[in-house]
């Protein structure tokens, strides 16, 4: 089954690597007889114009969109590759999507999109936020151009990788945190990055966590025994089959097997995103362990209330199972811990997560595990401190960490780079 779902993963890679060369050739003769992009049309109207531009997207764009719009007037588009678009992690609140093919297809795109714009390329992969961003400076000067990072590469390993893939990417990375004329942070990785990266210039920076969105904020929280507890993860999730150097921190095989040994339910809801390479195998663990249980994949706006039926949200990231730098354990963010937030359920996490243990234990979010054999008896850490004062504390503090609170930050920004 590895060695299938191994060659299912090459398939789809191969398929995509096939298409963008074929179209390629095509958009490269149309953006140089500058031709314009059918279905591109846009209606402003009198208001501002956000550009979200990349090429996995991410669900914080659209939650970032809806806030914005709250607030001040917008018309807000989306581009994004045909690969990397998933319906579930848009909303109502994104005006336009253009699904580009290729580079040439996006140049194109944005020479014909009316200006001035706020361009805000959405990272980690940073090629295409590079390609915007080079195409928008020549053709449309007036427009402040923004990379907003949650992940960032270079922190994965330093500047040298064996991933073929990484290693096409960090040039790109590095070209987009110097010419940028601004940074959004949605994590503590930015700050070390620009420092390896040898940014010297201080470029205007906003450090905006990802934060929980008040709209989905629930306040029902489950009644709780300890001899029926369920654990909920929300996110990626990967394979035996994949490499586990990089991807051991979302395999999970080690934790189904400790809980069930303890009587304590597992739930995983599988990011929108993921191959299905990457958790057939997960489906086939929940039909014979009765104490494992693999949900389908659910949208932003339902999350919350789902993840809300359960006890505790878990981030277990421990770096013994991943060869991944401890650079990228200490500074790095989910969005699954705000999930948890606006579920209103407590969390269990890491300690190796130093930034994300720091804030759960600052804002009184849930327990801190330290180490992975501590898994092994959850049960006696969870029981330690009664589950209504933990509740309690969670609805007492998630106000601070929230969208609403700090949505003006972001705004203010916008304006700094457009004056």
């Amino acid at each position: 089954m590895p060695k299938l779902n191994n060659l299912y993963v090459f398939i789809d890679k191969l398929k995509w690597f096939i298409y963008d060369k074929v179209t390629s050739g095509w958009d490269a003769l149309l953006w140089s007889v500058n031709a314009p992009v059918a279905n591109t049309r846009v209606n402003a109207d009198d208001t501002k114009i956000i550009i979200y531009v990349g090429e996995f997207l991410p669900p914080r764009i659209a939650r970032l969109a809806k806030w914005c719009k709250k607030y001040e007037s917008f018309t807000t588009i989306l581009l994004c590759h045909e690969r990397g678009f998933v319906e579930k992690y848009s909303n109502e609140d994104i005006n336009y999507t253009i699904l580009f093919r290729n580079k040439w297809h996006l140049k194109r795109i944005i020479r014909n999109l009316p200006a001035p714009y706020i361009l805000h390329g959405f990272a980690p992969k940073s090629k295409y936020p590079y390609i915007a961003l080079e195409t928008s400076k020549k053709y449309h000067p007036a427009s402040a151009v923004i990379t907003d990072y949650q992940d960032v590469f270079v922190l994965y390993y330093g500047h040298d990788s064996t991933l073929s893939w990484l290693k096409d990417e960090l040039p790109y990375e590095k070209l987009c945190f110097q010419k940028s004329d601004g940074i959004i942070a949605h994590s503590l990785e930015p700050a070390v990055a620009r420092r390896m990266w040898e940014v010297k210039d201080k470029k205007k920076r906003l450090f905006f966590p990802l934060y929980a969105d008040n709209d989905y904020f629930c306040s029902t929280p489950k009644s709780f025994t300890a001899d029926d507890i369920h654990l909920v993860y929300a996110g990626g999730v990967m394979g035996s089959h994949r490499d586990k150097v990089h991807y051991g921190s979302v395999q999970f095989h080690w934790l189904i097997d400790y809980l069930a040994k303890q009587k304590i339910h597992f739930h995983i809801y599988p990011s929108p995103s993921i191959l299905k390479a990457d958790y057939i195998e997960y489906e086939q663990i929940a039909k014979e362990n009765p104490y494992f249980h693999f949900h389908l994949a659910v949208s932003q706006q339902d999350l919350g209330k789902e993840l809300s039926k359960y006890h505790y949200g878990i981030m277990p990231f421990f770096k013994v199972n991943s060869g991944q730098s401890d650079l990228k354990h200490k500074y790095a963010t989910t969005l699954k811990m705000f999930n948890y937030v606006e579920a209103g359920i407590p969390i269990l996490v890491s300690q190796d997560v130093r930034y994300q243990s720091w804030l759960v234990e600052r804002y009184k979010l849930g327990i801190v595990i330290p180490t992975k054999e501590d898994f092994k008896d959850i049960r006696k850490l969870i029981c330690a401190i009664p589950y209504d004062e933990q509740i309690n504390n969670l609805y007492q503090n998630r106000e601070k960490l929230s969208l609403k609170s700090h949505t003006s930050r972001l705004l203010d920004f916008y304006k700094q780079l457009q004056n």
